[in-house]
């Protein structure tokens, strides 16, 4: 039933609809209503896998929003972002590893370079060093928080950043 398929959680929903695409083109079946059918699973296994790769798998369709932390919240966005065909985009994320496992954080890393290499710009404001060091480019602002910033302290490449003296 459908209410079976919203506890599920995400990672074993996109197996069962892996499993169900896999049956329905397998049919090759040239019906209009087969290829409509086709098209709908096509994408529900193209999204549930983008909630996958973004270290989402655990969470079940029926959770109410307001129970999502923010970096979980984050990851949805991202992945609304992933399954649209937006190219010359830009994209602004506010600290996407927001609550995200370290050992997950390559997958929200793998997500925004997917966005990056579809024609896309991403300004992402981060303090974890392992999404840092994927940019294109790092702007540092500073010297200190708050009113206390501001200022450019570094502009450059996360090469050029490895060589630059520390502040």
């Amino acid at each position: 039933s459908l209410h079976d398929l919203m506890i599920m959680p995400i990672d074993k929903l996109r197996n069962f609809f892996d499993r169900m695409s896999a049956t329905a083109i397998q049919e090759n079946s040239q019906d209009g209503e087969a290829q409509a059918l086709k098209l709908l699973l096509e994408e529900i296994t193209n999204r549930l896998k983008y909630l996958c790769d973004v270290g989402i798998g655990y969470l079940t369709l029926d959770r109410q929003s307001r129970t999502l932390s923010g970096g979980e919240v984050q990851r949805i966005n991202l992945t609304t972002a992933l399954g649209t065909s937006l190219v010359n985009t830009l994209f602004v994320l506010d600290e996407p590893s927001i609550g995200l496992h370290p050992r997950d954080m390559n997958r929200i890393n793998e997500a925004m370079l997917r966005l990056r290499n579809a024609g896309n710009t991403l300004v992402v404001v981060e303090h974890d060093p392992a999404v840092m060091l994927c940019a294109d480019r790092i702007i540092d602002m500073g010297p200190g928080p708050g009113v206390k910033g501001g200022q450019i302290v570094f502009d450059g490449t996360t090469e050029a950043l490895r060589s630059a003296d520390k502040i």
